[in-house]
């Protein structure tokens, strides 16, 4: 990737100013799914946002797409991000197919989901991927909903407990793996004592268990 001056964009520049720590919270569930599935992969980020995570996702990647709703913020990540190996579309990514991925990622987005549309999340993700793909889906733990600042909860429309999260996984994967985090502290422990959840999933099925 060019190195470039970066501007933020309205979001991470509030977070940066309100909450700085966030983004250290942010950039560490990054890493982690980099080191699960980025390494000389084609990737797909659904729910980009202005692209945070994208320099990590994309460092060691074959290639990397960002799709995100927010125009903003899709110009925010095009103007910091876009090269020849790194794209961005503004699109809302419900039930479209951008091609057939190594990995598809997206983290803090499916808490947004209307539970109506939470089916079609997971759909996408599956119609997304290369029969060998690898899915991670990161999401805050529902039980640390009470800890959220307000708009957080007002934000957080679906929030998925560890057991709820991998039964949506195991729809659509052989294997699916969930973790903690806490900080920036990844763990396998006591999942009601996390404060996020990854759930990584591969060897994806034939077809979607109903």
């Amino acid at each position: 990737m060019e190195k470039k001056q970066i501007k933020l964009g309205p979001h991470w520049s509030f977070n940066l100013h309100n909450d700085p720590k966030r983004l250290a919270f942010v950039l560490s569930r990054y890493k982690f799914a980099a080191k699960m599935g980025a390494k000389n992969k084609k990737v797909l980020e659904l729910g980009c946002s202005e692209g945070i995570g994208t320099p990590i996702l994309s460092e060691f990647a074959l290639s990397y797409l960002g799709v995100d709703m927010d125009s903003a913020a899709i110009r925010a990540a095009q103007r910091n991000w876009s090269d020849d190996n790194t794209t961005f579309i503004n699109d809302d990514f419900l039930g479209k197919v951008y091609g057939a991925f190594d990995t598809v990622v997206s983290l803090d987005v499916v808490e947004h989901i209307m539970p109506s549309s939470e089916n079609l999340f997971f759909e996408t993700l599956y119609k997304n991927m290369s029969k060998d793909g690898v899915g991670i889906v990161g999401t805050p733990n529902v039980t640390s909903s009470s800890y959220a600042s307000a708009p957080s909860q007002a934000g957080h429309v679906n929030l998925f407990d560890a057991e709820r999260l991998k039964m949506m996984m195991d729809k659509i994967f052989h294997n699916v793996f969930i973790f903690g985090i806490n900080d920036e502290i990844v763990h396998t422990g006591f999942a009601p004592m996390a404060h996020y959840l990854i759930a990584i999933g591969c060897y994806k099925k034939k077809r979607i268990l109903s």
